[in-house]
């Protein structure tokens, strides 16, 4: 007998309250704060390797503004439930080239070589048989 549970669900968010001993009210989802320090760690990384100034007076603005609305619009929920992040996720690894490698053929050549024919050897072997073995289902 099976008994009904409810873990299909259940749908644990945990949440961050405090910030170095700063209250964040209502808390923040674990989860969006993993993806923003994620994101903006990539974001300023990229940042940093062409050259962009730190101190140059739009910096803060282009430091912190594309982490925020990729957090922003990367963590709306879609119907079924998953962010928007997993879906962009998905869309790059489907894109890679890694993931539509073809599948080689062992028989066709291989650099630049030419393939040897496989030598096959059929052999039949013809028993005859008679109508009313067929009704019988088989030899006797």
């Amino acid at each position: 007998m099976r008994l009904p549970t409810d873990t299909v669900h259940l749908k644990l968010r945990t949440r961050q309250y405090e910030l170095f001993g700063r209250p964040l009210g209502r808390g923040v989802e674990r989860r969006i704060m993993l993806i923003g320090v994620v994101g903006a760690a990539l974001w300023w990384a990229i940042l940093l390797l062409l050259g962009v100034p730190i101190l140059h007076r739009l910096a803060p603005l282009a430091f912190l503004v594309p982490p925020v609305v990729f957090v922003l619009y990367g963590t709306r929920r879609e119907d079924t439930g998953r962010m928007v992040v997993a879906a962009w996720w998905d869309w790059l690894l489907f894109r890679a080239p890694s993931r539509r490698r073809a599948i080689g053929n062992p028989l066709l050549s291989l650099h630049g070589h030419r393939a040897r024919p496989v030598p096959l050897m059929v052999t039949t072997q013809l028993v005859p048989t008679s109508p009313a073995s067929r009704r019988d289902g088989g030899a006797s």
